[in-house]
């Protein structure tokens, strides 16, 4: 009698760690499609960044003395909308890490190393939020000083978006007048300079990271 019931025990853990193995495939298989994606979004992500941060060294070269009453005022628009045409932020997807912290299930994965940085994920993104903010005020007080003292109605004009201007007593007032606004080249600098650390000291470590992810993730699969 008392063989049996150990007997019983011994089939019924043997069932719970199966199908606890099953559910972590599951979600380890789930978890590495999230952060494929993520990958690949962040990547694009930082490809796009490094074009604003050219974009802005073409405008802040253009204060230079040898450039400002040469360069054309297409020119500089194109240069203004290849710096802030693009507002950068990085939303990576969530929902099947989320559920599985949520649900209790983080657990289950036998690897603690992959365990703790699925854990810390979050925070990380936290982190790049708030630098995100920073350049996003930057690129936001640089854009204010654009509207209230450029001609925008030129400025989208030679981008294209208009067919042309007609209000011509405003010639003088196109971004290229703003090349002699110390203000609006210390917005640019501090804007680029931002730009640049949210790469090098917050997307490209990120980016490690979630190859460190998906190679523990790929690592333990093997080992199902």
């Amino acid at each position: 009698m008392v063989i049996g019931i150990l007997i019983a025990l011994q089939i019924n853990n043997w069932n719970l760690t199966q199908q606890d193995r099953k559910t972590e495939k599951e979600n380890l298989l789930a978890l590495q499609k999230e952060f494929s994606q993520n990958s690949a979004k962040l990547q694009e992500v930082i490809r796009q960044n490094k074009e604003n941060i050219e974009g802005a060294e073409k405008m802040i070269q253009s204060f230079s003395s040898t450039s400002k009453d040469t360069i054309s005022e297409q020119t500089i628009s194109l240069y203004g909308s290849e710096t802030f045409g693009v507002e950068i932020n990085f939303e990576p997807e969530a929902g099947v890490l989320s559920e599985i912290i949520s649900s209790g299930q983080l657990k289950l994965i036998l690897n603690n190393q992959l365990k703790h940085k699925l854990a810390g994920f979050s925070s990380k993104i936290h982190e790049i939020e708030q630098q995100e903010r920073e350049v996003l005020d930057y690129r936001i007080m640089a854009i204010k000083q654009m509207v209230n003292e450029g001609n925008m109605e030129r400025v989208y004009a030679d981008l294209g978006f208009r067919k042309g201007y007609i209000n011509t007593a405003f010639d003088n007032t196109g971004i290229r007048s703003m090349l002699n606004s110390l203000p609006f080249l210390n917005q640019i600098v501090l804007y680029q300079s931002s730009s640049i650390v949210t790469n090098q000291a917050f997307y490209e470590p990120l980016n490690k990271e979630i190859e460190i992810i998906l190679e523990l993730i790929t690592n333990r699969l093997n080992e199902l």
